[in-house]
């Protein structure tokens, strides 16, 4: 091979490196820009349905404002799936009151004592109540089957010897783990008077609110919803006018707390939160999984 071909040869050789190298730059701008502009496309997606999320609480909390019939449960508007679809943003509310379920922060006083006894009874945990019973008191003394700061000292922390701020609280108390927190949260809250509201307590909760309560007398609760008048209670299969009297002063038709679980989707990303509230004002809320 001659000099003037390997000339040629050299010269080729540079020619096709730097359409190489050019390609390559191409398409490292290329992948960048498109990959930059799905992760702008995917944040502009969440941000909207962030805020949508965020409305759709407020929406919600319109709902119960609204609401003046004199009784909250089952009959009422917001106690109806809620949804919305606008502009390409699908939004799913739902709306239930935290009234139906057993307050453990009246677990310190012996009636409330004795009907939470019963519901962890009946979902076999019966051990926790002393347990929580003690997390919120405000003295050091242990129950037979609870526990004191002795005890989560060496877990490095206290109880609290306050009434629980939030649900979560639970997971630190002696005994209850995630899978009995799961087991416990469809049953229990931290909100409102203790009064259980009947027109959405679970069988469970209504079973314990008295040793004489039956299937029948519970059951037959259920099946009349909505109740609209507490007075009716006495009328109904099952319910004498002694387990009637026992029960009046635990329960209520009406309720002030609420738990608002919001889906908000917009093009490529959904968002779900949870809040809970009452008719005027949010009390917690978190995104969720």
């Amino acid at each position: 091979m001659n000099s003037s071909q390997k000339r040629k040869g050299i010269v080729l050789f540079l020619v096709l490196s730097i359409m190489a190298a050019v390609a390559a730059f191409l398409f490292s701008v290329f992948y960048l820009s498109n990959t930059t502009y799905q992760k702008t496309e995917g944040l502009k997606d969440y941000t909207t349905a962030y805020h949508a999320a965020v409305s759709a609480v407020k929406i919600a909390l319109n709902y119960l404002r609204q609401d003046n019939n004199g009784f909250d449960g089952k009959g009422d508007d917001w106690a109806e799936p809620i949804a919305y679809n606008y502009r390409g943003i699908f939004i799913s509310i739902r709306i239930n009151d935290e009234c139906g379920k057993f307050n453990v922060n009246k677990l310190t006083l012996p009636l409330y004592y004795r009907i939470g006894k019963r519901l962890f009874e009946e979902l076999g945990k019966p051990e926790v109540v002393d347990a929580i019973k003690d997390w919120i008191d405000g003295d050091d003394i242990p129950s037979p089957l609870g526990a004191e700061k002795d005890y989560y000292e060496s877990m490095g922390y206290r109880p609290s010897n306050r009434p629980m701020r939030s649900l979560g609280e639970l997971l630190y108390v002696k005994g209850i783990d995630e899978k009995t927190f799961k087991k416990l949260k469809p049953y229990v809250t931290v909100y409102g008077n203790g009064k259980i509201n009947v027109n959405s307590a679970p069988k469970k909760v209504l079973m314990a609110l008295s040793d004489r309560m039956s299937d029948e007398a519970a059951n037959s609760i259920i099946e009349a919803r909505p109740i609209k008048k507490l007075e009716t209670l006495e009328e109904l299969p099952g319910i004498d006018r002694e387990l009637y009297y026992e029960i009046l002063p635990l329960i209520t038709n009406r309720c002030n707390y609420f738990r608002i679980n919001v889906t908000a989707s917009y093009g490529s990303s959904t968002v779900s939160l949870v809040a809970y509230t009452t008719r005027n004002r949010i009390l917690e809320w978190k995104v969720v999984e």
